[in-house]
């Protein structure tokens, strides 16, 4: 009786990581296509190979065929699961904990700025996994010769072999791990723009209904939300992650966030650091939405 009333305990809390899992294959289906375009003219910078977001995908497609679009898509899409898993399962069951902490019930959701503390903590914890997966992704996303001879890395975990070898742990794998570190504490304005939204429209869906806070959002709903909360996200951190896409990217040299932010400016002004935003905003909604959306449903699929 005791092992059964342990594992129905655990269940919430598990569940919570299968909808993160759910989430993160979702985000990245629906979104690698524009995150190479945005780190390539991110990397390349004002003044480099790529005229503008067409010509890039144009380049891209035209030299690397319409799979050039997904370099680098192989790691994320494996690890993207399991890093969404332990970013909304830490991030909701850190949300539950705080409830639970103020004397909330089971039922009751986390506050907008409950979530929002909420999602600074779990965003700084789940950089120490998302240094090395986006820093291969980064590498592979601008290497633009194809398979064979000019293909430096001929997939994820050859170039994170290489990386190992040729750079080490510390300056190779978790380089960039500063400022990936501030860009996934910017989720404050990821969950908490959720949240918010979320309230507003469950609100304005249920009117005067006392469970509406609990109730499913429709899909539409969900996917508003989800769609809105990406574009939140990277108004609050875009410039960081430029700066983390060209340390990581590069080859060699240093890693030092502050050098990498005085030598875009001096080269490119203030403009190089919103190169590549274009893409970055058009890909914001869908892959959020359907983010999001992944996660909602598997909350609503997996039994209680």
């Amino acid at each position: 009786m005791g092992d059964a009333g342990g594992s129905s305990a655990a269940w919430p809390r598990v569940k919570k990581f299968l909808g993160g899992w759910c989430s993160g294959v979702s985000l990245v289906l629906a979104g690698h296509p524009f995150d190479t375009i945005k780190v390539r003219l991110q990397t390349e910078g004002r003044g480099g190979k790529f005229t503008g977001v067409m010509n890039c995908v144009t380049q891209t497609v035209t030299k690397e065929g319409f799979t050039g679009l997904y370099k680098g898509m192989a790691a994320p899409l494996v690890l993207t699961g399991f890093v969404n898993s332990a970013l909304f399962g830490m991030q909701f069951n850190l949300c539950s904990e705080i409830v639970k902490n103020r004397g909330g019930a089971s039922t009751d959701k986390a506050t907008v700025k409950e979530t929002m503390a909420a999602a600074v903590a779990s965003g700084a914890l789940i950089s120490v996994l998302v240094t090395p997966m986006e820093g291969i992704k980064a590498r592979l996303q601008v290497q633009y010769s194809t398979t064979g001879v000019g293909a430096k890395y001929s997939g994820p975990v050859d170039c994170a072999r290489k990386v190992l070898r040729n750079e080490g742990l510390i300056r190779g794998i978790y380089r960039g791990w500063l400022p990936v570190t501030l860009c996934r504490m910017s989720n404050y304005s990821y969950f908490g723009s959720y949240a918010f939204i979320s309230t507003k429209l469950a609100a304005y869906i249920h009117g005067d209904d006392p469970d509406a806070a609990t109730k499913p959002l429709p899909v539409s709903a969900s996917l508003l939300a989800g769609g809105s909360a990406g574009f939140c996200y990277w108004l609050s951190c875009y410039p960081i992650d430029v700066i983390k896409n060209k340390i990581q990217a590069a080859t060699g040299g240093s890693s030092s966030m502050s050098q990498m932010i005085r030598h875009t400016y001096a080269k490119e002004g203030v403009r190089g650091f919103f190169v590549g935003f274009t893409p970055c905003v058009l890909r914001a909604f869908p892959a959020n939405a359907a983010a999001f959306m992944g996660f909602e449903m598997a909350m609503r699929v997996l039994p209680d």
